[in-house]
C-alpha cells in the first residue's frame, strides 16, 4: 500500500471549519485515518482528483461506528487479556484443524482445550481425530496450528479486523480503492477545527502607533503538518451537522403468516424514516508579516501565508499577519456616566493597515512599557478604531441632569385640543483635574440625533455612533464645567372631555391661552360635564324602565292562568290594579327619559356653539 499524500494546504475559517488538501503520487489503495468525531464531515466532503495519471477511484470503505468489542463478543471472538489461546481454541470448537508437533501432524475437529496447573502443568488440545478416536495434543511442543475450513479463516480475518478497530481508539480508517496509478493526486475534505483568533499589539512611540496583528491557529488533524500552505479567512460558508457515519434502518411493517383456514391478508404500509440528526519592538514581527498576502473576496477577507507553516500534532502557533503604522493617532480622555468617575484613556486611530481587522484583544505599549489592554472589534479598512485601555485616576468627572417641559403652542380643533411642547434636558458636566498639566475630557452623552443641542463652556465634538461628544478643557489642579442643553418637540391630542379645570389654569398662568379663550373653554367643559351628568341620569332611568317592563311581563303571565271567581277572582283584581300602576310608572319614566335626553342634547349643543365661537375667533 502506498504512502498517503501529504497535507500541502490548509484553509481555516473563522466559524470553526478547516479545509484540508493533500497532494502527491498514488500507485495503490489509499488509507486515511480520521478521528471518529470528524467522520460525519469527511463523508459529506471527501473529494479525490486523479487528473494527473490513469488512476480511477473505486469504493471508499470505512470502519462502522459500532463497538468492535460488542461485535466480537456477538460472534464469540472476544478474547480476554492473557487468554488469547484459550479463547481462540474455544471459538474453534467443532472446526477442523491441523496441529504440527515436532515431526508429528495431527488432524481433527476441536473438542476443547484443557490447561492443568501444578508441577506437571500441561496445555492439551482435545481433538476428534476419527469416528472412534480422540487425540490429545500437548501444545507445549506445537509449532503450528492450521485452520482447514474457510469459515475459520473468515472468523480469524474478522477477529483481526475488529481487533484493529478496537485498538484504534477514537480513530477510524478510510480506505479508497484505487485502480491504476497517478503521479499527481489531490485529496480534499473538511473537518471541524478550533476557530483561528486574532491578538494585537499597539506600540506607541510619541505620536506614532504601530499595530501588530497576529493570528493564533491550531492543528485540526491528528498528524504532524510539515511545510503546509496556510490561508486564514474571515468567511463563514454555510456548514451544518448531518450524521452520515452511523447507519440508519428504515421502519418496516411486521407481517405474520396467516392461519391455514383462511386466505392470507397482508397489509404493507409505508415505513416512516426518522429525520436526520448543521515591551516589544514592532520590527521584530516585520519579516514574518511581510510573507503574508491579503485578498478581498467580497464576502470574506483572506490572509495567505507565503511561507509554509509546520505544526506538530496537537500543536498551535502564533503567526504575525500585519505590521503597519496607523494614521490620525489621538490619545483621549473619554467619560461616560456608567463607567465611574475616572475617565477612560483611549487610543484612537484610523485602520490604515490595508487589511480587515478581526475581533481580538489588543495590548497597548507606551514608552517601552505595558500601558493596558482592550478589545478591538471587527474593523474594516479605513474605519476608526478606539481602544479604551486604562483609567486616569487623577481626573474625576460627574454629570447632573434636570428636565423641564414647556408648552409652546395650543391648537383647538372640533374634537380635540393639540398641545405642542418643548422638552429640555440640561446636562451639567463637571471635571476636576489633579494632574500637573492641563487635560481635555471628552464627555459622551447618549443624545438622540434628532434633538437640538446647545453647549456652553465646552466644545461640540459631533456624533460618534450613538454618542454625542463634548470636549471640556480643565487646567492643572483645577476644575471646569460645561452645560449641554438638548431640546426636542413633542405634541399630544387631548379630548375635551378629558380636560381638567386645573390644566386651563396652568395654560392661563403660562400665557399659552388668553383669558377670553380660557373662559370660553371653561364654558365648553361645563356644558359637556352637564351633558355627561344628564346622560348618566338617563341611563339610570332606562334601567328602571326595564325593571318595570320585567314586572309587567311577570304579572301578565300570572293573569293568563287565574280565574275570575272566588279567591282567584280577588287575586286577579289585585294583579290588574298593580299592572295599571306599573303602566303609569312606565309612562312617567318615558317622560323623564325624554326630558333628560333633550336637556343633554341642549347642553351638547351649547358646548358645540361655544367651541365654534372660540374656533372662529382663533
Amino acid at each position: 500500500m502506498s504512502s498517503r499524500p501529504a497535507v500541502d494546504r490548509l484553509v481555516l475559517y473563522k466559524h470553526g471549519m478547516a479545509f484540508v488538501s493533500r497532494r502527491g503520487p498514488l500507485h495503490s489503495d489509499l488509507t486515511l485515518t480520521f478521528r471518529r468525531d470528524d467522520m460525519k464531515d469527511v463523508l459529506k466532503s471527501l473529494t479525490i482528483d486523479t487528473a494527473g495519471g490513469g488512476a480511477s477511484v473505486g469504493a471508499i470503505s470505512f470502519d462502522t461506528p459500532a463497538d468492535p468489542h460488542a461485535e466480537l463478543a456477538g460472534r464469540n471472538l472476544l478474547l480476554g487479556p492473557g487468554a488469547a489461546l484459550a479463547g481462540l481454541l474455544d471459538a474453534l470448537r467443532g472446526r477442523a484443524v491441523e496441529v504440527s508437533c515436532g515431526d508429528q501432524i495431527t488432524r481433527g475437529e476441536v473438542i476443547g482445550y484443557d490447561e492443568t496447573t501444578g508441577a506437571s502443568a500441561r496445555r492439551l488440545l482435545v481433538l476428534r481425530s476419527g469416528p472412534d478416536a480422540i487425540a490429545l495434543v500437548d501444545l507445549a511442543d506445537a509449532r503450528r496450528l492450521e485452520l482447514l475450513e474457510s469459515v475459520s479463516h473468515d472468523d480469524v480475518d474478522y477477529l483481526i479486523d475488529r481487533s484493529r478497530a478496537a485498538t484504534a481508539g477514537r480513530n477510524c480508517d478510510v480506505t479508497v480503492q484505487v485502480r491504476g496509478a497517478a503521479d499527481d493526486v489531490r485529496v480534499s475534505y473538511v473537518v471541524a477545527a478550533p476557530m483561528w483568533r486574532m491578538s494585537y499589539r499597539a506600540i506607541r512611540d510619541g505620536d506614532t502607533v504601530t499595530l501588530v496583528a497576529t493570528a493564533i491557529i491550531h492543528n485540526p488533524i491528528d498528524e504532524d503538518l510539515v511545510d503546509v500552505e496556510v490561508t486564514l479567512t474571515t468567511g463563514q460558508p454555510i456548514s451544518f451537522d448531518i450524521d452520515l457515519y452511523h447507519g440508519r434502518q428504515g421502519k418496516r411493517v411486521v407481517v405474520e403468516e396467516a392461519d391455514r383456514v383462511a386466505a392470507p391478508r397482508r397489509s404493507y404500509a409505508a415505513g416512516a424514516l426518522a429525520a436526520a440528526p448543521p515591551v516589544l519592538a514592532a520590527d521584530a514581527y516585520q519579516d514574518a508579516a511581510d510573507d503574508v498576502e491579503t485578498c478581498d473576496r467580497g464576502e470574506h477577507f483572506e490572509y495567505r501565508l507565503s511561507t509554509p507553516v509546520s505544526l506538530r500534532r496537537g500543536g498551535a502557533a502564533m503567526i504575525p499577519l500585519a505590521v503597519a503604522p496607523v494614521d490620525g493617532v489621538r490619545r483621549e480622555l473619554v467619560w461616560r456616566d456608567e463607567r465611574g468617575p475616572a475617565p477612560d484613556v483611549v487610543l484612537a486611530f484610523a485602520n490604515t493597515t490595508g487589511v480587515v481587522l478581526e475581533e481580538g484583544p489588543a495590548v497597548i505599549y507606551e514608552q517601552g512599557g505595558y500601558a493596558g489592554e482592550a478589545m478591538l472589534g471587527f474593523t474594516s479598512r479605513g474605519a476608526d478604531v478606539r481602544l479604551a485601555f486604562a483609567k486616569d485616576l487623577a481626573v474625576r468627572c460627574r454629570s447632573t441632569v434636570s428636565m423641564q417641559t414647556v408648552t409652546t403652542r395650543l391648537r383647538l380643533t372640533a374634537d380635540t385640543l393639540i398641545e405642542e411642547r418643548r422638552c429640555e434636558c440640561s446636562h451639567r458636566l463637571r471635571a476636576e483635574n489633579d494632574n500637573d498639566s492641563p487635560v481635555v475630557v471628552i464627555f459622551e452623552l447618549p443624545i438622540s440625533p434628532d434633538h437640538a443641542v446647545d453647549v456652553e463652556g465646552g466644545g461640540d465634538g459631533g456624533r460618534e455612533g450613538d454618542w454625542h461628544r463634548f470636549s471640556v478643557p480643565i487646567p492643572a489642579h483645577d476644575a471646569a464645567a460645561a452645560t449641554v442643553v438638548e431640546t426636542w418637540p413633542i405634541s399630544s391630542e387631548i379630548a375635551y372631555d378629558d380636560l381638567e379645570p386645573g390644566r386651563l389654569e396652568d395654560w392661563l398662568r403660562d400665557r399659552s391661552l388668553d383669558a377670553d379663550t380660557i373662559a370660553v373653554l371653561a364654558e365648553v367643559l361645563a356644558h359637556r360635564r352637564t351633558a355627561r351628568r344628564l346622560d348618566e341620569q338617563g341611563a339610570r332611568v332606562e334601567e328602571q324602565r326595564e325593571q318595570v317592563y320585567t314586572a309587567q311581563s311577570r304579572i301578565a303571565e300570572q293573569l293568563q292562568v287565574l280565574g275570575s271567581d272566588g279567591a282567584e277572582g280577588q287575586l286577579r283584581a289585585r294583579q290588574v290594579r298593580e299592572l295599571d300602576a306599573l303602566q303609569s310608572r312606565v309612562t312617567a319614566l318615558d317622560d323623564e327619559a325624554d326630558r333628560l335626553r333633550q336637556e343633554a342634547e341642549t347642553a351638547q349643543q351649547r358646548a358645540a356653539d361655544a367651541l365654534r365661537q372660540v374656533l372662529g375667533s382663533a
